[in-house]
């Protein structure tokens, strides 16, 4: 069965990683610099079928840290134009939810949200509410090497997770939990929890579409990490992602 999807709002919050700017002297290998967090919330309307003729489903996504470390640095002599340096990135973990996350726990990013439940559905005093957390990104860096020529030109290189074993909405529908509670004048709907979960299950692949395309329109890709080498010389390294 086929569902289709609405967009019905998309609240952002967006920080820039910050960076490292100017000459830094890096004492030994192994030096690093980290970005900062970006964090949207997504409301989903999904057109339903028989008893349940809408769930509201909403998504929050959080894209934490990445790492770039400095690997190594080669310094052309008498021959600049042959110098590289080397980082070792590894792409920001992803988490989500399918909870109640508030403005304030968006804005505090001293901490990961700790949401309850969110009503996804309520039909004639009965509610469906749901909870659910994932999280995916890569364990270990992947090596990036700059070219004189990268560092002269500024040119930017971007590192992708590549293990995600499957779709985020997947992962975060196979966690998810649902609660059914009738309302003093509710009526009991049989099978009502099971029908919500066939319906979210079967939106799962557009629902990644609809985060992969809010967060690429925000310029944010989902487990992607970019990289800089402002300058080379021989005493240091000058790095910003």
């Amino acid at each position: 069965m086929y569902h289709r999807l609405f967009l019905a709002f998309v609240f952002g919050i967006v920080v820039f990683g910050s960076y490292l700017a100017g000459w830094v002297e890096m004492g030994s290998q192994g030096a690093s610099v980290h970005t900062a967090q970006t964090r949207i919330l997504v409301s989903i309307q999904v057109l339903g079928s028989g008893p349940v003729s809408t769930i509201n489903l909403p998504v929050y996504v959080e894209v934490a840290s990445g790492t770039a470390t400095l690997n190594a640095v080669s310094c052309g002599r008498p021959n600049v134009n042959t110098s590289t340096v080397t980082l070792g990135v590894t792409p920001g973990i992803i988490d989500a939810w399918i909870g109640g996350v508030t403005l304030a726990e968006m804005t505090n990013f001293t901490t990961k949200p700790n949401p309850p439940p969110a009503t996804l559905v309520n039909v004639g005093g009965v509610t469906v509410a749901g909870l659910a957390h994932a999280g995916m990104g890569n364990t270990t860096p992947t090596g990036v090497t700059f070219s004189y020529s990268d560092i002269q030109s500024l040119a930017k290189k971007t590192v992708t997770t590549t293990n995600f074993l499957t779709s985020l909405t997947g992962s975060l529908l196979g966690d998810l939990s649902l609660t059914v509670n009738a309302g003093p004048l509710g009526l009991p709907v049989p099978g009502l929890g099971a029908t919500v979960a066939g319906i979210l299950h079967g939106v799962a692949i557009p629902v990644d579409q609809v985060l992969a395309s809010v967060l690429a329109t925000l310029g944010v890709g989902i487990g992607q990490a970019d990289v800089w080498v402002m300058g080379v010389r021989c005493d240091g390294a000058v790095l910003m992602n």
